[in-house]
């Protein structure tokens, strides 16, 4: 049996007859075998103290030391033991409170498991240990409708649970795993991934020691080797997206923003998708356009650095003028003007529909006050037609409008077809990356909600990118 069937078959054997705890059980195991302290809470009933007994059970003929609520009998070597629990840790118990903080400086590398039915931010920090304790692990408050029936049609699978001898894991086999899983490399997804975590830490005020950064990097290290690989990738690290940064508002931000970071750091090759999408569409109407409008030279003026129509409007007996980028000429779109003060007037609404004629409606707010009166744009009332202003043609069917057309058609043509080309590669590109993380699904202690959401979403971007290939193949349809 590989190590990875025999953990895997472990897992499941931690697991029987214990609905809905699969990824606490999972993180608590992956801490465990690292050595690394950690805290569990819960409401009273929801399995803390059974879960931690499922997880020493793992370690073949353990000898465990449990200590209960206001126990004070509390043994001077701790190396004796192979796992330590403390269970409804009390951190007002003074006797209580000194011996976690004993264990955690004397335990070596025996796993030390803390329940609690209070949150972390409360307990570990009047314990003063929050920032020696690696992860918490938080326990859902009710099963669902199916998990319950499950679990009082089964009652006997909790009581029945063993965990076989050639399942559990010697103390001598633990310590060759953690020198083995110490060998393990980072890869540079890994190493992204955290370094992008560290800086959302230190920008969200989120104190992270550098003891719990490399104790969670080598649980990522850990999920690696029980894969059976000696590099790590992006998928190992996904449960530093969930909520075991002990703190309510740390876990808030770091798994709200942690498919962001995770999507920059593996798409880090095509940044493009992410942060600057072509707008295909813009490029197949400015051909339209070109293609369909005609080539009189109109009387135009340089504003806003790009030549514009100028028309006057008289609202509430003023005088107002209005100025038309040229671009709009002749197309079919709603579009606001700019206005004496060179700024984008929302106050009026403009359309050529095809025409040279510009159609232009205004917000009936200022029907009675004027365009230049006192206004406030955060409320906009119902455009009403206001007029349809000619434009005025300097000659028809210019031969130089014309030239200039061809270029920007040819020019038009060159920008097509390479971006075609780049978007061909993007699809490629991401094609490969969803089929390649596609196989990490079956990973062990693979973050399912997490994994299938980034999936998700790089199968989006695909989609969309291959809406704009598709887009810019109609434009070139059109050129041709």
């Amino acid at each position: 049996m590989t190590l990875t069937k025999r953990i895997s078959e472990l897992l499941l054997a931690l697991n029987y007859g214990i609905p809905e705890r699969e990824a606490a059980i999972q993180l608590g195991f992956l801490a465990s075998i690292t050595g690394e302290p950690f805290y569990i809470y819960g409401r009273s009933g929801s399995g803390k103290n059974m879960l931690a007994d499922r997880l020493v059970a793992a370690i073949k003929n353990a000898k465990i030391l449990k200590m209960g609520r206001h126990q004070q009998n509390f043994p001077n070597n701790l190396t004796a033991f192979d796992a330590i629990i403390f269970q409804n840790f009390n951190p007002l118990d003074e006797a209580s409170k000194e011996n976690v903080q004993t264990a955690l400086t004397g335990r070596e590398n025996a796993p030390l498991i803390i329940t609690s039915d209070q949150r972390p931010e409360v307990i570990l920090n009047r314990a003063d240990i929050a920032d020696r304790i690696t992860l918490s692990i938080a326990l859902p408050e009710c099963l669902s409708a199916k998990a319950l029936c499950d679990l009082l049609q089964n009652q006997s699978k909790m009581e029945d649970a063993r965990i076989s001898v050639g399942l559990a894991i010697s103390p001598e086999e633990l310590k060759a795993w953690n020198s083995e899983i110490k060998k393990v490399t980072l890869s540079a997804d890994t190493l992204g991934i955290i370094g992008k975590l560290a800086e959302l830490c230190d920008r969200d005020a989120i104190y992270v020691s550098i003891r719990k950064w490399m104790a969670l990097t080598n649980m990522v290290k850990a999920i690696a080797f029980f894969n059976g690989r000696t590099e790590t990738k992006y998928t190992d690290t996904l449960f530093l997206g969930t909520p075991i940064w002990s703190r309510a508002n740390s876990n808030a931000s770091i798994t709200e923003q942690y498919p962001e970071l995770v999507k920059a750091q593996i798409l880090k090759d095509i940044p493009s998708v992410l942060e600057n999408p072509y707008d295909a569409n813009a490029l197949y109407k400015k051909v339209y356009t070109l293609l369909h409008s005609s080539c009189n030279l109109y009387e135009t003026k340089i504003f806003n650095n790009e030549p514009c129509l100028s028309y006057r409007i008289t609202i509430a007996g003023e005088s107002t003028p209005l100025y038309v980028p040229l671009r709009y000429m002749e197309t079919d779109e709603d579009f606001n003007p700019f206005n004496e003060f060179r700024k984008v007037e929302t106050r009026v609404r403009c359309n050529y529909h095809g025409t040279s004629n510009c159609s232009i409606s205004i917000d009936s707010a200022v029907r009675g006050v004027g365009l230049r009166g006192s206004y406030s744009n955060t409320t906009q009332g119902k455009f009403e037609d206001y007029a349809s202003l000619p434009s005025y043609i300097l000659k028809e069917n210019d031969p130089e409008i014309a030239a200039q057309k061809k270029e920007k058609l040819e020019e038009c043509k060159k920008e097509a077809a390479a971006q075609l080309e780049i978007q061909t590669k993007y699809l490629l590109a991401l094609k490969n990356l969803y089929l390649a993380n596609k196989q990490s699904r079956e990973d062990l202690f693979c973050s399912l909600n997490l994994f299938d959401k980034i999936q998700s979403e790089i199968r989006n971007i695909f989609d969309n990118t291959t809406a704009i290939a598709n887009k810019i193949k109609e434009t070139l349809e059109l050129l041709k």
